[in-house]
């Protein structure tokens, strides 16, 4: 069993190593000797034939290796500042060539429309579909008064990542982005904090739609003037923004990022809902897990939409600033808001799960979801809810996700069943991209935890390949 250090375990929930490997084991063992039946077909994270059949040697390789860092905590730990090093010692264009066709080209659906293409072609062939994430994002601090058109350069430039995505030939395409993408962290963090407040959220999210619907304008006494007229040129990207999608037929996944910017962000998705989420769910928010308030927070803000005659839509994730946010709370002496212990956060996912799926069960196509998730286990029991509720797998009312270049043993079995699948693939320059993955590694460490079955199946299938060449 792969070891692991214990500052790791103190941000997954203070487990001590042994409890924590059981903890995996267990849920490993029970995934891989359980099947799901759909239509005569049979969930199956075993089969490494099956897993990699699509994939090349060679790729197998890189995955094989580049699995095997990630899952070394050092790395983790410092993979920005040993990347930038290395870019610093090796010059731009030698590093270029050392990380593209590794880190980059693994990780990565990349920076042009003809490597996107090729990236859509190759999920194409086991029948996963295109998420794209562009790696744009600002924390509180980060703000830089003086690059006024950065939100709208944001703004056109992730909203042509979507047309690319049509063109390439995805018929279902899904855009994550993230709202400090078009709108400062400051701003955000400040709308936040006076949420519950000086304002509720649904307040605040009603006034947002009504302006995106008719751009009537509320001035709030809580935000200064400067402050005012950057909120409201901020939404009229974001209105730009969504009423493409609407008139071109992307689904935007609006990402969460930290609890202190969270109520922000849920207050502008919410009014994109109340906004363009008339007919379908065009716009979905998205909800973390791994924070014990999840149930509440998503049966909230679904019923703020759907009593205002929207249609809601959501991304189900465990959550990745888990670290920061323990960091946060012991910092500011607040109560830590993530669950205790990785197996609370499973079955808080699970309930969310299960919750919205029956849901939908009764609405239909008012409401859908994407159940974002490496857990097997998690997979296996979505998977058998929806059969159950008697949902059609191939509807997109639920849908799963993996992040690409992880976690084919759960994506390509999932679809190869009737399932509906996505991988979230990040998108943008190399320069732009290593710094986001290096944060995404550090705080999905569960994930690259996760990542030690799939490191097996690669090992199998390329002993298997090895020795029919032999």
């Amino acid at each position: 069993m792969m070891r692991y250090t214990q500052r790791s375990f103190y941000f997954i929930g203070g487990l001590k190593e042994n409890a924590w490997n059981q903890t995996i084991t267990s849920l490993f063992k029970r995934a891989s000797h359980t099947q799901v039946s759909s239509g005569d077909q049979n969930l199956n994270f075993s089969d490494h034939k099956t897993v990699f059949k699509f994939k090349r040697t060679t790729d197998l390789l890189r995955g094989y290796f580049l699995l095997r860092v990630c899952s070394i905590n050092m790395f983790v730990d410092n993979a920005l500042s040993v990347m930038r090093g290395c870019e610093r010692i090796f010059g731009e264009k030698l590093f270029s060539l050392i990380a593209r066709p590794t880190f980059y080209r693994h990780f990565v659906g990349g920076d042009t429309e003809a490597e996107l293409r090729a990236t859509r072609n190759e999920l194409a062939k086991a029948g996963i579909h295109l998420m794209v994430c562009p790696a744009f994002e600002e924390d509180a601090g980060e703000t830089d008064v003086s690059k006024t058109d950065k939100y709208k350069t944001n703004m056109e430039y992730i909203m042509e990542i979507g047309q690319i995505m049509l063109r390439a030939g995805e018929k279902d395409p899904c855009l994550q982005f993230k709202i400090t993408a078009m709108m400062p962290g400051d701003l955000v963090t400040k709308i936040s904090s006076n949420i519950g407040n000086s304002i509720q959220l649904d307040e605040l999210s009603e006034i947002i739609g009504k302006y995106l619907e008719t751009g009537k304008t509320t001035r709030f006494d809580w935000l200064t003037e400067d402050e005012n007229n950057q909120l409201f040129k901020c939404l009229d990207y974001i209105n730009t923004f969504g009423e493409k999608a609407r008139q071109t037929g992307i689904t935007l996944l609006v990402d969460a990022e930290y609890t202190y910017m969270n109520p922000g962000i849920s207050a502008v998705a919410l009014g994109m809902m109340l906004a363009f989420n008339k007919e379908r769910p065009i716009v979905w928010n998205t909800y973390q897990c791994y924070l014990k308030a999840a149930l509440q927070t998503i049966s909230t803000e679904m019923e703020i939409v759907e009593k205002r005659g929207s249609c809601f839509g959501a991304k189900v994730v465990r959550g990745a600033y888990m670290e920061k946010e323990r960091k946060l709370a012991k910092m500011h002496g607040y109560p830590d808001p993530v669950n205790d212990t990785y197996a609370d956060t499973c079955a808080m996912y699970d309930r969310v799960a299960e919750y919205m799926m029956t849901h939908i069960s009764k609405v239909g196509n008012r409401c859908n979801i994407v159940l974002g998730t490496h857990n097997e286990q998690s997979v296996l029991n979505a998977a058998t809810k929806l059969t159950d509720l008697g949902l059609d797998p191939r509807s997109g009312q639920v849908v799963f996700g993996q992040i690409y270049g992880m976690a084919d043993q759960i994506s390509v079995p999932l679809s190869a069943a009737g399932f509906k699948v996505y991988k979230s693939v990040p998108y943008g320059p190399l320069g732009e991209v290593l710094p986001y993955l290096s944060r995404r590694a550090a705080e999905n460490r569960v994930v690259l935890a996760g990542a030690r079955r799939e490191l097996e199946l690669l090992k199998s299938e390329l002993k298997s390949r090895f020795i029919m060449r032999g």
